[in-house]
């Protein structure tokens, strides 16, 4: 049997229920599971009598749901969520049990050996593994990351999830594509590089630069002189400053932003988005059902069509979404959102699952590869563009 590990509630937790329900049994149990825990966020509460009224009303059902603490939020509340069950895949029969916890932990336990597989955010892999990584100055973006692990670490990035969530500004689902962004209270003055020769105007003068408290220590490592103030809403740190504060945030929309009236800085520092993330050791095992896990879960490349076209989509409705608060928005976005020169020559290059430790070769086929990256780059701009067409 395959253990997955997945967030225990929130729109990743309903965007994967919804995305497999199709190829396993009992799916109108996976409506209702998913039912219950989005109706649950309106009971959190600090107190837990509360929470367990709501989900007392459904115990007769043994629906595989219980109480945990939300330690995303400042108060934390105790709140539903899921909790595990068996489900079995049409295709092959196979068995699939699939867990909840924290979304942080979900990497953490395929690390540890607890799990097969896990449905994992590139910002949380980061927040809980880069210390781990051979060179952690360069993994900005997830095609790198196998690359800069050593090779007796058995977690290993499969491929994104190409998990969808609502996009108002196009008016459409679109993948789950975050950047970690630089933010401000006020449009700075002044011509600088945003955000790596701004941070480091920021470190000189000692500006306070708010940020959540799980990214801390990896902006603290990154930038050793900034003056950072951990913090658990970093828009509204920002926002209800009393001086010109900046923040580093997790942006996906920008409407919270637009709303505030803040301003976002350049590029992203990183982008993220839902990953499978599986134990490369379980997976080239004689007779594992990891394979054939994966096979329909189908995990997509970095350099697949289908994820630059929605990679164009997300960049496009945040530049229209944003509009002039987007401050020195970036010129190349081949660069910035997919992939440089450096990066390239790094390790951030095509491979595939069959690739030994999923990491593409310094020796074989090096040039078809670097063909490769042009190609995509060229692919994303020409998906980019056709969008700014259709306006």
């Amino acid at each position: 049997m395959v253990s997955l590990i997945i967030p225990q509630s929130g729109r990743t937790f309903e965007n994967f229920m919804n995305k497999i329900k199709v190829n396993i049994d009992e799916s109108s149990d996976i409506d209702k599971i998913i039912d219950i825990i989005k109706k649950g966020k309106k009971y959190k509460s600090p107190n837990i009598m509360d929470v367990m009224g709501f989900l007392n009303q459904y115990q007769n059902n043994s629906y595989p749901i219980g109480i945990f603490i939300d330690r995303k939020r400042e108060e934390r509340p105790y709140r539903v969520g899921f909790l595990g069950k068996n489900f079995r895949f049409k295709e092959n029969l196979i068995t699939l049990r699939i867990e909840g916890t924290e979304p942080h932990n979900c990497s953490t336990l395929v690390f540890l050996g607890e799990a097969d597989i896990a449905l994992a955010g590139f910002d949380e892999l980061l927040a809980t593994t880069q210390e781990k990584l051979i060179n952690p100055s360069i993994v900005t973006k997830w095609g790198l990351y196998n690359y800069n692990l050593p090779h007796s670490k058995k977690i290993r990035i499969a491929g994104s999830a190409m998990l969808k969530t609502w996009n108002s500004t196009l008016n459409d689902y679109i993948q789950d594509f975050v950047g970690f962004f630089l933010i401000s209270k006020i449009k700075p003055k002044g011509q600088y590089s945003y955000p790596n020769e701004y941070l480091k105007h920021l470190e000189k003068h000692k500006n306070i630069v708010y940020v959540k408290g799980r990214y801390a220590d990896m902006v603290r490592s990154a930038y050793p002189k900034l003056n950072v103030v951990s913090v658990h809403d970093v828009e509204d740190a920002v926002f209800y400053s009393k001086e010109n504060a900046f923040g580093l945030e997790i942006v996906q929309s920008g409407n919270t932003l637009k709303k505030k009236n803040l301003y976002l800085l350049g590029s992203p520092l990183f982008l993220s988005e839902s990953l499978y993330v599986a134990n490369y050791y379980t997976f080239v095992k004689k007779d594992n059902q990891l394979k054939d896990i994966l096979n329909i879960l189908n995990p997509i490349g970095y350099f697949d069509n289908k994820r630059l076209e929605e990679l164009a989509k997300w960049i496009y409705a945040l530049e229209i979404n944003l509009k002039d608060q987007w401050v020195n928005k970036p010129y190349n976005i081949t660069n910035e959102f997919l992939v440089n020169e450096i990066e390239a020559k790094e390790g951030l290059r095509p491979y595939r699952l069959s690739t030994r430790y999923w990491v593409p070769s310094d020796k074989y086929k090096v040039e078809e590869a670097y063909e490769e990256v042009e190609r995509a780059k060229e692919t994303l701009k020409n998906f980019y563009n056709k969008l700014k067409e259709q306006k």
